[in-house]
């Protein structure tokens, strides 16, 4: 087995951290400051010390600083318990969340994940997205970065403190408070080829002294604004660029065969009405085209070269239209964030806050002009669902048909009609209150919250049927109209308004006290009730709605709802060194049964350096107001298979007599609808850790812990729906009724149309691990300060159950939808971890810190390719076949490729695996570092260099467009940030 070159460096990093510690255990001094109780998460009751029963992990506003982190994403990418199946705000995101940046902990996706603002909960963004996971988003670009004092990662369970969505955990943003002063900051970044540039300011301003005067203002205000990267020569340096352009055949010289203006012709072959249009070597004179573009852009379709795999284009001379001018690796948008916050001393006793935050996100997205094409139906959507297809087929003596005894299907871009997208996220957020204390030992607190999302999203270059239908014949309401006159029509695509809104106003009062006292000091108790009202409002644009637009699904959903909550906690120091923490929380939801879900946690201090906790809790999501609410989203689906029209007995699958190659592998449209049946989701959490501080500035902790949901929330199975038609509701499925598309004339035997798959609870996923901390904070010599910390996740099992009867697989390490094709787990690496080493000496700081990611197999275990019959086990392919590259040690078994090409010698999955022999995407180690210079009077300045040894980002076969995995990676390469910060008096 190779070793690999990081894992020495490795070594040497932890043996210098153990020998600091060493070091400083022997030297190490008592101390017996007393400390004041301070407010932690996941717990309403304050207590001594800042380690409770559940794990906690914290960023300060210096370790932000000295990151160079830009975002509040980038700063919670460097926490290895945060997984990578959130949204990253990428160019290439998913079209349902738009720029949108999300979190998850533990692989659990981010609708388990719950975000805070200063202990209160945000109001998810005004999306439905149906990808299972992803439809309660809280958007991380609404937090103003300038304004965070701390951010506290909960690794735990906290359902019953907080509720529905906190099943892996909490992320709680707390800002600053109690600011006195002006300071200004501002701070410009790019790559070492100057792209992917981001510029940000940001002014902090404070008065009053609350202890003094009674009061205190703080607001705070970011600007953020990033530019756009192209996809080309200097974003192409910081990634494997050279294995996508000659696995995928991607990034190469050719685009699209679809000029401007230039239609392709495909004669029908066949009876007139046939709809058959095969594009065979053998039948290439049936397709006609013009090539009237400059020589410059004019090629030779072969496939070694360009990828082109279509026999009718193959030794043809085409007109190559260039699409990497609207292939982004960045796009570019701007961030304003603003945040206020006041308190007012009301009497000895009682004090007011309020807080006012606004925020507005804006993106803007490139798009190449819309296509039509002939060559098969394309599905459209109205507000009931499907809308009439669309195939533009010209009828004989159709003035652009060149064929005169035949109809022609038609493939043409309309450049005419500019493309993308500019999107707008706003976030409104006000709260006031009252606190304060009754008797000697009563903290009470209660305060009305409003939070609401508002997103306008304009589509551009989406194409309008009623103009495209006058190119048909009069049968189909058409009046063969020109296709240059349509592409000239003003009317042929107007902009589109898709927009929403998300709605949060809670009432909550919340107390604690102590109610006695055992051995280990007092009790501590806290109760609470809350009153919330959650809503969304998602709104197509009516020209959508009405079935005008070709090609493009709806969203649609308006709903809302009353959540009652009530929680107690109790803190029990049973003996001096042994605290139990008890918990539980109600929840009623209108549709659901009362929620009831308990915590218990101990903590055992062992000896004054050593101590061990452990929790046991159970949590629950409660179903998105989206997924109860009427309506839904409509989209496509890909890869199915029907047995109605192909004979899937045969390896490979072939079309029944009468069928088409596509029933064997069929793209449909799809349509999710509001369930009011569904369960929440419940999970049962466990963890057991130790915290051993040896001497003075040396803690160590470790910990496993366990996680099993059930019940999760996810849309139905669209191929169960198809292979059992008899066990879903009458319309689950549509066929094509057109006689001369059914098989032998036989009713139901039309070509797949649409797939209603509603949410369902099923599933189970069940993920485990250990994590581990080190830190040691040394004073070297006067005025030195030196800290070295740890902090890291080895992840030992991730399995995942979507449908019932099937079995458990561990896929930790692996692409998990790959690994077991019956799920659609994420990629699980095993180990991630983050070692920082910083220096501080007087006016200088100095930080340098290590990221590993290990690496994710693209090897296939289990294969199962039919549903369970009553409880009886599928058949599993067990093998190992590498799913991009062939088989590995089966000869006669052969890997599904996605690469969209043959096995040769030079090309696709050959050549995959002859570069990747062993079917992974590789580790990735970079390193960073840091210095910041406070000699200045009220000046501040500082550099950072992220990924200084420029690493590429590991190759990605499924990277989209851009090759690398945007989830675990990123393709800045050698990244520097340069900031500012000036303080007024």
């Amino acid at each position: 087995m190779k070793t690999s070159g990081h894992f020495p460096k490795l070594a040497v990093t932890l043996t210098a951290l153990a020998a600091q510690a060493l070091c400083l255990q022997a030297v190490a001094q008592s101390s017996n400051q007393q400390l004041e109780r301070v407010e932690v998460t996941g717990s309403n009751i304050k207590r001594i010390s800042k380690e409770t029963s559940s794990p906690i992990d914290v960023i300060t506003a210096k370790d932000i600083q000295a990151s160079g982190a830009r975002t509040a994403l980038e700063v919670l990418k460097m926490v290895p318990s945060i997984g990578n199946d959130g949204y990253n705000d990428t160019a290439t995101q998913n079209g349902f969340s738009r720029g949108v940046s999300t979190v998850s902990l533990r692989n659990q996706t981010a609708t388990s994940t719950l975000v805070l603002i200063n202990g209160r909960r945000m109001t998810p963004s005004a999306y439905a997205n149906p990808n299972n996971g992803t439809t309660t988003l809280y958007d991380l670009n609404s937090i103003p970065v300038s304004a965070i004092a701390r951010i506290e990662v909960l690794k735990d369970g906290a359902s019953a403190v907080y509720g529905s969505d906190a099943m892996a955990g909490v992320v709680n943003f707390i800002t600053r408070k109690d600011y006195q002063g002006l300071e200004v900051k501002a701070l410009a970044g790019g790559n070492d080829a100057g792209e992917y540039q981001r510029q940000s300011v940001s002014g902090t301003f404070g008065f009053g002294d609350f202890a003094t005067n009674g009061y205190n203002v703080f607001v705070g205000v970011d600007f953020s604004h990033k530019g756009r990267s192209m996809v080309g020569d200097k974003t192409d340096q910081d990634i494997q660029a050279a294995d996508y352009r000659a696995i995928n055949l991607r990034r190469n010289p050719y685009g699209s065969f679809l000029y401007n203006n230039q239609p392709w012709f495909i004669k029908e072959n066949g009876a007139v009405g046939s709809r058959s249009f095969p594009q065979t070597a053998a039948l290439a004179a049936n397709t006609v085209n013009t090539a009237n573009c400059p020589d410059s852009e004019k090629i030779v379709a072969e496939t070694g070269r360009y990828g082109i795999t279509n026999a009718a284009l193959l030794g043809r001379t085409i007109c190559n239209y260039n699409l990497d001018q609207f292939a982004e690796m960045q796009s570019p948008g701007n961030d304003l964030n603003l945040l206020s916050r006041g308190n007012l001393k009301l009497t000895d006793n009682i004090e007011g806050f309020a807080e006012v935050m606004y925020s507005r996100s804006k993106r803007q997205y490139l798009a190449a002009p819309r296509t039509i094409s002939g060559l098969s139906p394309t599905n459209n959507f109205n507000v009931n669902g499907l809308a009439a297809t669309f195939q533009p087929i010209l009828e004989i003596g159709h003035p652009d048909n060149p064929f005169p005894n035949a109809r022609a299907a038609v493939q043409l871009r309309f450049p005419n009609v500019s493309g993308g997208y500019d999107l707008t996220n706003t976030g409104s957020r006000a709260l006031v209150g009252v606190r304060g204390t009754a008797g000697t030992d009563i903290d009470w607190e209660s305060a009305v919250l409003w939070n609401r999302s508002d997103r306008d999203e304009y589509y551009y270059g989406f194409l309008r049927l009623p103009v495209l239908r006058q190119m048909l014949g009069p049968q189909f309401g058409g009046t063969n109209r020109s296709l240059a006159s349509i592409a000239a029509d003003p009317d042929l695509s107007r902009p589109l308004l898709n927009g929403g809104s998300a709605e949060v106003l809670q009432w909550d009062a919340k107390a604690s006290t102590t109610v006695g006292r055992l051995p280990g000091g007092d009790i501590g108790v806290a109760g609470g009730i809350e009153l919330r009202r959650e809503a969304i409002d998602v709104r197509p644009d009516p020209e959508n709605l009405a079935g005008n637009i070709l090609g493009l699904a709806n969203t649609n959903v308006k709903g809302s709802r009353v959540v009652k909550s009530a929680f107690v906690e109790v803190v029990a120091p049973v003996l001096k060194n042994l605290e139990l923490n008890i918990a539980g929380r109600v929840d009623k939801y209108p549709t659901l049964k009362t929620n009831f879900v308990p915590k218990f946690g101990v903590k055992w201090q062992v000896l004054d350096n050593l101590a061990f906790r452990g929790n046991y809790s159970e949590g629950f999501r409660a179903p998105s107001v989206s997924q109860v609410s009427p309506g839904g989203a409509q989209y496509f689906l890909n890869g199915l298979r029907d047995p109605v029209r192909c004979n899937i007995e045969a390896v490979p699958p072939v079309p029944k007599p009468g069928a088409e190659t596509a029933d064997c592998n069929k793209s449909v449209a799809g349509l999710s609808g509001g369930n009011p049946s569904l369960k929440p989701e419940n999970s049962y959490n466990t963890s057991a850790g130790m915290i051993f501080s040896p001497a003075k500035g040396v803690d160590l902790l470790a910990g496993y812990w366990a996680i099993r949901k059930n019940n999760e929330v996810a849309l139905g199975d669209a191929q169960s729906v198809i292979d059992h038609p008899e066990a879903y509701p009458p319309g689950s499925l549509i066929r094509d009724t057109n006689p001369a598309l059914l098989l032998n004339g036989q009713a139901g035997t039309g070509p797949l149309l649409t797939v209603s798959t509603p949410w369902t609870n099923q599933g189970t996923t069940f993920t485990s691990g250990v994590d581990f901390e080190a830190r040691v904070v040394q004073t070297v010599m006067d005025g030195v300060r030196w800290t070295n910390a740890l902090n890291g996740q080895y992840t030992l099992k991730y399995m995942r159950i979507e449908h019932p009867g099937y079995a458990e697989n561990n896929l930790v390490g692996t692409r998990g939808g790959l690994a077991d094709w019956a799920t659609s787990a994420p990629d699980v690496p095993r180990t991630k971890l983050r070692f920082t080493s910083s220096l501080d000496a007087g006016a200088h700081s100095l930080m340098g810190a290590m990221n590993y990611v290990s690496s994710i197999s693209f090897i296939r275990y289990m294969d199962g390719t039919t549903l369970p019959d009553a409880g009886v086990k599928p058949q599993y392919f067990s093998g190992n076949t590498c799913h991009y590259g062939g088989a590995l040690n089966d000869a006669g078994v052969s890997g599904r490729s996605v690469l969209g090409v043959a096995p040769t010698a030079t090309n696709g999955r050959d050549l995959y695996i002859n570069r990747y022999p062993g079917c992974s995407m590789s580790k990735w180690m970079t390193f960073d570092v840091g210095y910041t210079y406070r000699g200045f009077k009220d000046l501040t300045l500082s550099l950072s260099v992220q990924n200084v040894l420029d690493e590429k980002a590991p190759y990605d076969p499924a990277g989209g467009q851009l090759g690398y995995n945007s989830g675990l990676h990123n393709p800045f390469g050698r990244y520097f940030t340069v900031s500012a910060n000036y303080k007024f008096k």
